[in-house]
């Protein structure tokens, strides 16, 4: 079978072409995209991690908490769906559930910066500093942008200072 007869790739370059205007901020152009592909293919991993950003821009957190669920269930190994589920519970002001969802997450996601950087974001809005400044301390061993992401953080905010010191 050909390239260019085989379904398969033709849905991975309309993906590509969802993640081009994603990354471009022309999200209704994404979301077109994405309509024409879900004529077409069946709804996979993918197309459910490209909807759930896409969400997370309009701050659809409920439904973009549906999705999360879903892509928990389709691929339990994949962080992704862990820590998408996490932030939305933490932006419906349910951070105590977003840092319960972050322990049930696959083993995998701990070696991911973004996991140590939210669960230290989500345990200084609680209240626990000390554990919220260690994950950060993990977040940033693994990806020192993180640092200057962390200064503007207003979850952080609390941790000012010592952010600054990093």
């Amino acid at each position: 079978m050909s390239y260019l007869n085989d379904p398969s790739s033709n849905s991975e370059m309309r993906l590509q072409a969802v993640r081009g205007y994603y990354e471009l901020e022309m999200y209704d152009d994404a979301w077109d995209e994405l309509k024409e592909i879900e004529k077409s293919y069946p709804l996979t991993p993918l197309i459910i991690q490209m909807k759930i950003l896409l969400l997370l821009k309009e701050k659809s957190w409920d439904v973009a908490l549906g999705l999360t669920q879903k892509l928990q269930q389709m691929e339990p190994e994949n962080g992704a769906g862990f820590i998408q589920g996490a932030y939305c519970l933490h932006e419906m002001k349910r951070t105590d559930e977003a840092l319960a969802l972050l322990d049930e997450a696959p083993e995998s996601v701990r070696s991911d910066a973004i996991y140590f950087y939210n669960k230290g974001c989500y345990q200084a809005v609680i209240g626990d500093v000390d554990t919220a400044f260690d994950c950060l301390r993990k977040s940033f061993d693994m990806d020192e942008s993180l640092i200057d992401v962390a200064r503007r953080d207003p979850d952080l905010a609390v941790l000012k200072d010592s952010i600054d010191s990093q």
